[in-house]
């Protein structure tokens, strides 16, 4: 019904609704999108305004170290504020628009990965990956895998002798960096709806309960102003680190088990330049068509990256992987940097004679990061922020298997590519150089983990807390497990999949 600056509201007003959902970023927005017009009443309470603003930002402030099996502690301690957005639309301010959905062997239970498996299917969750491409206004992704008359579209041949399979990608133009206008109709404009209510400025600092019932919520805004919100059931969608900043504060919501921030997962992406010393990381293929399917000519055009699937898991015994190839323009580099291209393409110098001069092409590569105890989220009670919340405190942890895994994969691809005749990878980044060389997403997994048993997890499979009969979690941080794609689409599949159950939940009431 309207976008209300909780500032303007008299001292200790008390909002009332069916529902409170707390975090205006983008899954708050898809509950309330898919809850609009319905029978609920529903009130969104957003820490931020409308746009990104440095009092509100600075909320975010915390410390976090990167640390690695064989490398050195990276200190990242803006993580915590430039990977995040406080305002209404949330990280979507900043996100790239990426799209695809989560592998089927991301779901499984993969004896050779601790803490793998969801309690949800890749299966079951197809309609609702339906469900969320329309929302965001891209095709949907089919289950079979891409196929196109065209050479340059042509697949490497890889998928069916070495469980190597081209994964598909899409970019949304839903987002604040690439349209803007339609972000902003997409975070405002499910507001008109006569049952919800958006309260922006409105910070929850507490969630209250008695036993297993959550009983309310203490909100603070800036200009010192409080007040409260009660409903008969609760979703908290404040993002990855956030989820788990304000259980933590209100007494340990749901750590009987001590798991609520364990279980961080981050995706990284690892790659070098070429130096006077050393090649760079590149692929150099065999075949003289350019491949479109994987490195199109813009840069943010549908592509596929080059993963790993269950079988290829299985045979390695490593973790999801993908290679990310992109198109390099060697056509203006300097002197320099055309003779170390002249040395890169030396490694296919085995290749068949008579062929063409190889397409060479840059790539990055990502591994899944496994779910690792240690890799976790704390309060620092002695830094307090302007609303006197502790501040967080992550320590992000990249086990051995993380790396030996990469190493696994990289080497396993390469001989696919060898084998299959289809070109040379080069990688020339040493084990103590992965970490300083990485570079961090804005993904922050796994925190509030979902899982049958109240021992193993945080949430149950509907995201419902275990120690709470009326508060959900939302977004990536009931993730089990990490995958590689951009987490957004799972995001919105997840909560579309959340709100179908609440809207059952208030029938069979």
């Amino acid at each position: 019904m309207a976008i209300i600056d909780a500032r303007t509201l008299p001292d200790a007003s008390h909002l009332e609704a069916d529902l409170v959902i707390i975090g205006g970023g983008l899954a708050g927005i898809t509950l309330a999108k898919e809850l609009a017009g319905g029978p609920l009443k529903v009130v969104v309470l957003e820490s931020g305004g409308r746009e990104m603003e440095p009092e509100t930002q600075a909320l975010y402030a915390g410390a976090c170290v990167q640390k690695a099996d064989g490398n050195k502690d990276r200190p990242l301690h803006e993580f915590p504020v430039q990977s995040r957005v406080r305002a209404l639309g949330g990280s979507g301010h900043v996100w790239g628009g990426k799209c695809g959905p989560l592998d089927p062997a991301d779901f499984a239970e993969r004896a050779w990965i601790p803490y793998s498996g969801w309690p949800i299917s890749r299966e079951a969750m197809q309609p609702y990956y339906d469900r969320a491409c329309d929302m965001l206004e891209i095709d949907r992704f089919p289950p079979e895998r891409p196929n196109a008359a065209e050479a340059s579209l042509q697949p490497l041949a890889l998928d069916a002798r070495d469980g190597f399979f081209p994964a598909p990608r899409l970019f949304a133009r839903i987002s604040g960096r690439t349209d803007r206008p339609a972000f902003d109709r997409f975070r405002t404009q499910f507001a008109e709806a006569p049952n919800i209510d958006v309260y922006l400025y409105a910070n929850v600092v507490r969630i209250r309960r008695e036993r297993n019932t959550i009983t309310g919520l203490d909100i603070a805004c800036l200009d010192g102003k409080r007040h409260k919100a009660k409903a008969t059931r609760y979703v908290l969608a404040t993002g990855g680190i956030e989820n788990v900043r304000l259980l933590l504060a209100s007494d340990n919501l749901g750590n009987r088990h001590d798991l609520v921030g364990r279980f961080f997962q981050g995706h990284v992406t690892y790659s070098n330049d070429s130096d006077a010393q050393r090649e760079g990381s590149a692929f150099a293929a065999s075949r003289a068509e350019p491949l479109d399917l994987y490195a199109p000519a813009l840069r943010y055009g549908p592509h596929c990256v080059i993963g790993a699937g269950l079988a290829a898991q299985k045979r390695m015994k490593t973790g999801n992987f993908t290679a990310t190839l992109f198109r390099a323009n060697f056509a203006n580099a300097d002197a320099k940097v055309a003779a170390e291209t002249q040395t890169i393409s030396k490694a296919s110098a085995q290749l068949d004679k008579g062929q063409a001069q190889p397409n060479l092409l840059g790539f990055f590569a990502m591994t899944e990061h496994f779910p690792h105890p240690e890799s976790r989220i704390t309060l620092d009670q002695s830094q307090k922020d302007a609303l006197g919340m502790p501040r967080v405190n992550l320590t992000w942890v990249h086990g051995k298997k993380d790396y030996d895994d990469l190493e696994r994969s990289i080497d396993g691809l390469a001989a696919a590519m060898g084998a299959a005749g289809e070109g040379r990878l080069c990688w020339s980044l040493r084990r103590d150089e992965l970490l300083a060389s990485s570079n961090a997403s804005r993904h922050h997994m796994g925190t509030t983990r979902m899982h049958a048993d109240p021992r193993k997890g945080v949430v149950d499979a509907d995201g419902r807390l275990h120690e709470a009969n009326n508060l959900y979690v939302a977004g990536s941080s009931v993730f089990p497990t990490s995958g590689i794609v951009n987490p957004t689409l799972t995001i919105l599949a997840l909560t579309i999949r959340l709100a179908d159950h609440l809207k059952s939940e208030k029938k069979a009431a």
